[in-house]
């Protein structure tokens, strides 16, 4: 009778040690930051433009999440790097923030729902296959136009510079173009050195120039030298990042990057309960006008207070770049 109450005992005391050691062991996974069956947050760099959606989609999910920031490395691979670093981790989706942390999940996790933003040029590079969507960085074309008369009431003509693969781009601005009266110059650039030229070859014949996010095209001494080229020509130099606007553009229309990680979580839940089900790549939902002061007034335009009160920043910034 001793002998099997000891043995009762002894057994409660194994199980009771077993579970001790599994609930430390669970503790200790989630101090260092690993998550069973939750979402992987993957950043193609260490960018401050990359904390706001990140923030936002932890704010809106409810799932445990980790996050891996991708560097730059000569002995390893961004997927081997990214399986690596999940490998105490059986990821149920991925959010990806950038092109290269969406194609790098794609490779390491082939069939685990994925979910990318602020991805530029997202159409050429990341392909929608399987269960894979996300939030574009564009906003619709014909709501950025309105902005852009509202503030420019003399606008005809806009210039536009794209790679040759961007054809859905061009298409959208002319169709939206049409609508409100405007016209669409277009010039066609295969590498970034052509940009210059491009540019050259319409000056003299638009109102302004609308920068889009084409990997192509922006580039730093791109942007430099546009900024400084449309501002001595008169025309309004159009972009779609503030940060290019503290750097001498006249204005952005821009998403907001908070809103565009609550509409990623939206997207995980969805995936991962219907995964048969993919909606469609969504345009961003709210989006920020910036204008620049010292721009709009080296080019003759007159920010009254309607315009101010439409901008929801009214910056005067120091030009060096961006």
């Amino acid at each position: 009778m001793i002998r099997s109450n000891w043995n009762k005992r002894g057994q409660r005391l194994a199980l009771l040690a077993a579970t001790t050691a599994l609930l430390m062991a669970a503790s200790m996974a989630f101090t260092v930051g690993t998550a069973v069956a939750g979402v992987i947050i993957v950043k193609s760099d260490d960018l401050p433009q990359y904390t706001p959606p990140a923030t936002a989609f932890r704010q809106a999910s409810k799932r445990e999440s980790i996050e891996v920031v991708l560097r730059s490395r000569l002995d390893q691979g961004d997927s081997e790097f990214l399986k690596q670093a999940a490998s105490t981790t059986r990821p149920s989706a991925v959010f990806a923030l950038g092109s290269r942390a969406a194609i790098a999940a794609r490779e390491a996790f082939p069939e685990t729902p994925l979910v990318f933003a602020m991805a530029l040029g997202w159409s050429r590079n990341i392909s929608t296959d399987g269960a894979t969507t996300g939030v574009s960085v564009e906003l619709p074309t014909a709501d950025l136009f309105v902005r852009f008369k509202l503030i420019i009431p003399g606008l005809h003509r806009i210039g536009l510079i794209t790679s040759d693969s961007d054809s859905r781009t061009v298409d959208e601005a002319r169709a939206a173009a049409s609508e409100l009266g405007l016209e669409i110059l277009h010039e066609t650039v295969r590498h970034h050195d052509e940009v210059a030229g491009a540019y050259r070859r319409i000056r003299s014949r638009i109102d302004a120039l609308w920068m889009v996010p084409d990997p192509v095209v922006v580039t730093r001494e791109n942007f430099d030298y546009l900024s400084t080229r449309c501002r001595n020509d008169g025309v309004a130099f159009l972009a779609f990042s503030e940060n290019f606007v503290k750097a001498g553009a006249l204005l952005s229309v821009a998403p907001s990057y908070s809103t565009m990680g609550s509409q990623a979580a939206l997207l995980v839940e969805q995936l991962i309960t219907d995964p048969g089900n993919v909606p469609p790549v969504q345009s961003p939902l709210g989006a920020k006008l910036v204008v620049n002061a010292d721009t709009a007034k080296a080019l003759g335009l007159d920010l009254n207070a309607t315009t101010i009160h439409m901008a929801d920043r009214v910056i005067t910034p120091t030009r060096e770049g961006f």
